[in-house]
């Protein structure tokens, strides 16, 4: 069970610093975004690369690097979209009055271009590790991309702690498309999907080879799941998760915009103006 705990710690590791740094590149000015587009797109082309590299590979190390080849280029996909750089054609806040499939279809067009480049980068990681002994690249990427699509019909349908501080200044119209802050008849549906997926993740890894480069893949892939679903149960309850990454937040001086400072009414200069400033 060793190689157990360490992939747990490693996957937790991962999750919770990757997410973090995400957070802190989008917290950054503006002017930085092209730069932090082009770096990522580059971390993500070679992670690609990678996942014809580690093909035939089935040592531990192999599991590893598949996992976080993985996680890279999911990241490189939200990094575009929170960014803005890939998201969809409507750029505005929900309409109002508008039934549950309507808004759902007004929804998927703020999304669709993201959602569409996961999609394709997804069968071209499987294309690529197809029937390989290797795989644990293409199943991170999947498995990051089914439990997203599963929160975030949580978070349509409406889910009590739905959050948005994290989202940047210039996609804060995507929260005028969340569901109402109450539990819903759906979400059992969605933590249950969430929980079988995890649980049988949990049981192929008891079931592997000790010390196997499957085993800690398989590891690895279940404790991304249970973080998951954590993530899931994080929208319905009290929990402040987002205490988690508050590192990763921007400063003050990025996120507060200039402050006037009136001209004092004791100041008998008629001609005096107004100063600016902005806090350091």
């Amino acid at each position: 069970m060793d190689e157990g705990l360490t992939s747990v710690l490693a996957a937790a590791f991962a999750w919770w610093f990757s997410t973090g740094v995400l957070f802190w590149l989008i917290g950054r000015h503006t002017r930085s975004y092209r730069w932090t587009a082009l770096w990522t797109t580059v971390l993500a082309a070679a992670a690609t690369a990678m996942v014809v590299v580690l093909r035939e590979e089935t040592a531990v190390w192999s599991a590893y690097a598949g996992f976080f080849a993985g996680l890279a280029i999911w990241a490189w996909h939200e990094s575009l979209f929170l960014l803005g750089y890939v998201s969809g054609p409507r750029r505005g806040a929900c309409p109002e009055g508008l039934s549950t499939w309507r808004r759902f279809l007004v929804s998927a067009q703020t999304v669709i271009h993201h959602e569409v480049g996961i999609a394709v980068h997804g069968l071209i990681i499987v294309a690529l590790s197809w029937q390989a002994p290797n795989q644990i690249a293409a199943w991170t990427y999947l498995l990051l991309w089914g439990m997203r699509l599963n929160a975030k019909l949580v978070v349509f349908l409406g889910a009590p702690n739905i959050s948005d501080e994290f989202l940047p200044s210039h996609l804060t119209y995507l929260s005028s498309y969340f569901g109402k802050r109450r539990i819903t008849l759906f979400f059992p549906v969605f933590i249950t999907l969430a929980t079988a997926v995890a649980t049988v993740l949990t049981h192929w890894a008891v079931l592997a080879t000790p010390g196997s480069g499957d085993a800690v893949g398989l590891w690895l892939l279940t404790s991304l799941a249970w973080l998951a679903v954590l993530e899931h149960w994080a929208l319905v309850l009290p929990i402040p998760d987002g205490a988690l990454w508050r590192w990763a937040q921007p400063t003050a001086a990025r996120q507060t915009p200039s402050i006037e400072i009136p001209k004092p009414e004791a100041d008998p200069r008629p001609h005096s103006k107004k100063q600016t400033f902005r806090r350091s």
